[in-house]
């Protein structure tokens, strides 16, 4: 349906009210009001501020700025004060409360009762959904000591306490190397298959010059074409001599040429997704610090020599991380995938959904051959910032590049896993790894 833009362009210079912002829908891949979105943590600092600056709707753009401010300005609130401060006048009366998990992590932990269960503690005290003695019922009563701790800290927060933060964890993320990928071993592979080819072509070359070169040679080479062109079968076998000479000439020349070209293409593809996943393992440190340990190349035992690209481990759980770097365009349709070519769609042969959901069962399957029951969680990282790709309803979900980030800092909302069972994971895979860098040293 047509917009007047004339009407929006009014609309969008009168003043928005918080509850009228918080109505406008958002973009098409989340269609719900932005109320419900930013309850719900969907919406934070950095979509907002995306959306106030760059949204095609103006009325969007517009709820975008007001919320964005709205969000701001509650933070801002909530800061706790930093250790060696000043006090500021009346905060002798403030009590200290010492936090056993930040600010942060607390609002993103996950409210366990109905109506709202599911949703950001944070987002739902920010929209007074959960008041104080909410969150009183919740020191008392939550079965999870996360959600105990997350009340004490928002109670805090809410009455205007000091919150004596943890100190971060020491050191950055933890990368384990399962010695080379897949991708860097059929880079390897591939480069000897050239090196044999043209090492055949070029021996095929010299051993037929020196027969020639040994070859006798007649008294009179003229005389002796003149006698075979004297008859005209003599004429025939020299032209099918000619013929052949020259079809073996390409043979030895161009054919391993265009055999090298195909091997070129392929192994730059393979370089190719070797790159995505250095750029996929380098946001991922700016992102996650010491609480994580990140396994590449995960070669896990079994038929399948295809290794899983990576594995992060952290408190909130596991996930085994499939990495694409493909160009062109794209598309997700369920566990679908197909990419475009002229008009035309067209079926990946291997669906990045499958394979992801494929590794993080037989990672399971893994763990539990030593009793460790732990759900494997699977995604898709999208590694290429330029090639276009639409995702709906995706069976696995996909994080694209651009917003790795985002999607990393929401892992935060997962139930804990345990510290007893995520020392056990690490000390299994790092076993593992040991194990598989023995047997290549070997």
């Amino acid at each position: 349906m047509d917009v007047d833009r004339s009407t929006d362009s009014s609309a969008s210079s009168l003043p928005m009210s918080w509850e009228e912002a918080r109505s406008v829908y958002w973009l098409r891949n989340n269609h719900r009001p932005l109320g419900e979105l930013l309850d719900e943590g969907f919406l934070n600092e950095a979509r907002l501020a995306w959306a106030a600056e760059k949204a095609y709707d103006p009325r969007l753009k517009q709820a975008a700025a007001v919320l964005l401010d709205w969000v701001r300005q509650t933070s801002q609130a909530s800061q706790p004060q930093e250790p060696g401060a000043s006090l500021q006048p009346g905060d002798e009366s403030r009590q200290t409360i010492n936090a056993r998990i930040t600010v942060e992590r607390a609002r993103a932990t996950l409210w366990p009762f109905k109506p709202f269960k599911g949703q950001p503690m944070g987002a739902l005290v920010d929209a007074r959904q959960l008041a104080i003695k909410d969150l009183g019922y919740a020191i008392e009563s939550a079965w999870d000591e996360r959600v105990r701790q997350a009340a004490i800290v928002l109670t805090a927060v809410c009455l205007n306490q000091i919150v004596d933060e943890p100190a971060p964890p020491a050191g950055p993320l933890k990368v384990i190397v399962f010695g080379k990928g897949y991708a860097e071993r059929r880079q390897f592979a591939l480069t000897m298959v050239q090196g044999l080819i043209m090492g055949g072509a070029l021996g095929a070359s010299v051993v037929l010059m020196a027969q020639e070169l040994l070859k006798p040679k007649a008294a009179d080479p003229g005389a002796t074409l003149a006698k075979v062109l004297a008859f005209p079968e003599g004429a025939i076998a020299l032209v099918v001599t000619l013929l052949l000479l020259a079809a073996i000439g390409w043979l030895i020349v161009f054919l391993p040429n265009l055999a090298v070209k195909k091997l070129d293409q392929q192994i730059k593809r393979y370089r190719k997704g070797q790159e995505g996943e250095e750029c996929v393992v380098e946001v991922v440190r700016q992102n996650l610090d010491g609480n994580w340990i990140l396994f590449r190349n995960v070669t896990l035992p079994g038929r399948s020599k295809a290794d899983v690209d990576a594995v992060l481990v952290g408190p909130p759980g596991v996930w085994a991380l499939e990495i694409k770097n493909l160009s062109g365009v794209y598309r997700n349709v369920g566990e679908r995938w197909e990419f475009r070519t002229g008009s035309k769609w067209k079926t990946l042969k291997r669906s990045p959904s499958r394979q992801a959901t494929d590794n993080a069962a037989r990672l399971g399957r893994f763990f539990e051959a030593d009793g460790i029951k732990q759900w494997v969680n699977s995604a898709v990282v999208w590694a290429n910032r330029e090639s276009a790709l639409t995702v709906q309803n995706p069976s696995v979900a996909v994080w694209e590049i651009a917003r790795l980030p985002e999607e990393l800092g929401n892992l935060w909302q997962h139930k804990p896993i345990g510290e007893t069972i995520q020392a056990r994971i690490i000390e299994k895979l790092t076993t593992l790894c040991q194990q598989r860098t023995d047997e290549e040293l070997e």
